[in-house]
């Protein structure tokens, strides 16, 4: 360990804060997102990194199990970085190697938050190995493109930004009788309509939902911190959309949403997704963040109507950092990526 750098491990919200570091942080680096995960038996760490009182270095990682006792740490859009150095990186390096061997990983996965420079990226790789691309797709790593509005524009100006038929669909939904709530207190109230919705939509396209327990502490959580809103969408008073908004810093995210099948024709989801944004501009936000979309470097074909969708409402792809991998168990490690580059042939 370098001298002058401490590396603590931390158990109090009063101590972790990584909007400190970046205001634009993910918010899965926030102390509230560990404990989501932790709601689901997973094991979290985290860590800051000081020199002196100055803290360089936020991170937090949550272990994922594997077969035969094995497991990986995969910090999610992070470690957040105050600076790229390379004593920093080797403390950051050191430090976590032993912690793969005490916890019996495979590997570490970090994703650094802001995504560095091409200077930064060579520094990188002198401590940490990149990860191999058939590694990137599983559903607990995050997305390597994410779409961003920029809030700071006028409530006038960001409709002209919209491609012509979003703002269309907008128009349409409104005229056709949808009528959007924001609901900022007493979220609870709406949970079980939005996991119906939520299975719905889940069966509609086909891809697998959390224990609904999981959900359920996550509008608990948020309901006490006070920090989400749904916007629910209704047709005859019939509720159709409900789209989970999560604050974290200046940025409003677009998190969950369920939806019916039913009257779709009648364009709800696009008036909610316009609520939203215009509820986050009210509430002095920076950025709305729709997430995850396929683009760059991780092209995903079964995501192409979601990226459609979210990309009609104007704004830019924002590129993430490429995974870097510590290696604890390279025998192990070597069948991992193998095992993920025969499914990527497959699939």
């Amino acid at each position: 360990m370098v001298p002058h750098l401490t590396f603590e491990e931390i158990s109090s919200e009063d101590s972790f804060n990584p909007l400190l570091i970046d205001p634009s942080s993910p918010f899965t680096q926030g102390y509230f997102y560990g404990d989501w995960q932790k709601s689901l038996g997973r094991t979290v760490k985290r860590f800051l990194i000081k020199s002196n009182n100055d803290v360089l270095c936020s991170l937090q990682l949550i272990k994922y199990p594997l077969l035969r006792g094995k497991n990986y740490l995969y910090a999610p859009y992070g470690p957040v970085m105050k600076e790229f150095s390379a004593e920093l990186l080797a403390s950051l390096r050191q430090k976590l190697g032993a912690l793969a061997e005490e916890e019996n990983a495979i590997f570490v996965r970090l994703d650094f938050t802001p995504a560095p420079n091409e200077a930064q990226q060579a520094l990188i790789e002198k401590f940490f190995n990149r990860s191999p691309f058939c590694t990137y797709r599983s559903p607990y790593f995050q997305p390597r493109t994410e779409w961003i509005l920029d809030l700071k524009k006028s409530e006038t100006d960001l409709p002209k930004e919209m491609n012509p038929k979003t703002r269309y669909g907008i128009k349409a939904a409104e005229k056709r009788g949808i009528k959007i709530e924001i609901i900022d207190r007493g979220i609870l109230k709406y949970f079980d309509d939005f996991y119906a919705l939520m299975e719905e939509t889940a069966a509609r396209n086909k891809f697998g939902l959390h224990p609904k327990e999981y959900y359920k502490n996550i509008f608990a959580n948020s309901e006490g911190r006070k920090d989400a809103y749904l916007v629910v969408s209704r047709y005859k008073g019939r509720i159709l959309v409900v789209d989970f908004m999560l604050l974290f810093g200046t940025t409003a995210n677009y998190v969950f949403s369920g939806s019916s099948s039913e009257h779709r024709n009648l364009m709800p989801s696009y008036l909610a997704q316009w609520e939203a944004i215009r509820h986050a501009k009210k509430l002095g936000c920076a950025e709305y963040n729709f997430g995850g979309i396929s683009g760059g470097i991780d092209v995903r074909k079964e995501w192409e109507g979601l990226t459609f969708f979210k990309t009609r409402f104007g704004g830019e792809a924002r590129a993430h950092s490429n995974f870097y991998d510590i290696v604890a168990d390279p025998l192990w490690y070597h069948l991992y990526s193998f095992r993920k580059f025969v499914k990527k042939i497959i699939l």
